[in-house]
């Protein structure tokens, strides 16, 4: 009943989400980009895909009745988990515990959808006292969605909304690891503003990164197409 994901019957495995305050941020899964092994030879690669049109894509809270299962396909892929601060999950139950502990319980935190289908997500962090007029940007997106334009019109999505949602905001900013260059392209494309390289700034599953930061302000414009 209400809210509690324990209630909802779960075909598949896990789930992933965000994480200031427990909620994994942007620099941590904004993982766009194609993965580094990806085939060259043009004979293993898919067939192009169908172009998706902006009026099947919409924003809205996540509905842990009836969006779990397809939130729990890029949370057990290791491409989508490169870049992210957790592992792939290998469980249900983590899904079930960090949906109903952390994602139900974020501030700012919307699934990304294809007729209404989730496949990916976004989210906002609420900070306090000196930092409560910034916010931190986190999404992700399931691989089989990549390089369609899909993760840029949902940051200027929220880009162009946050500041009215959220009027205690004044910037929006995001950390991306220097390796992620496909996440980088779809800030620059959503018009957030290179600042520049954070040298050895967080560790990533072991490994001390450098991480390259990008802003969004209350005054900025969103790039036109």
């Amino acid at each position: 009943p209400g809210n509690d994901i324990n209630s909802v019957k779960v075909t598949t495995a896990c789930f992933y989400v965000p994480s200031t305050l427990g909620i994994l941020t942007l620099y941590i899964y904004s993982s766009t980009c194609n993965p580094e092994n990806a085939p060259k030879n043009p004979s293993k690669m898919k067939s192009p895909e169908k172009a998706i049109s902006e009026s099947d894509l919409s924003i809205r809270p996540l509905d842990p009745a009836t969006d779990v299962d397809d939130l729990m396909v890029w949370a057990t892929d290791d491409q989508v988990t490169k870049f992210c601060s957790w592992d792939t999950y290998t469980s249900r139950d983590q899904a079930i515990d960090y949906i109903n502990n952390v994602v139900l319980r974020f501030p700012y935190y919307r699934v990304i959808c294809l007729k209404n289908r989730a496949i990916g997500a976004i989210s906002v962090t609420s900070n306090t006292g000196n930092d409560k007029r910034r916010g931190e940007l986190g999404y992700v997106l399931g691989s089989q969605y990549w390089g369609r334009g899909i993760a840029t019109w949902a940051v200027k999505m929220v880009a162009s909304t946050i500041f009215e949602e959220r009027p205690e905001l004044e910037r929006l900013e995001a950390l991306v690891d220097v390796e992620n260059k496909g996440s980088q392209r779809v800030l620059e494309k959503a018009g957030f503003k290179r600042e520049g390289v954070l040298r050895k700034y967080y560790i990533l599953k072991g490994r001390t990164r450098d991480m390259v930061m990008f802003s969004f302000l209350c005054d900025d414009n969103v790039q036109s197409q």
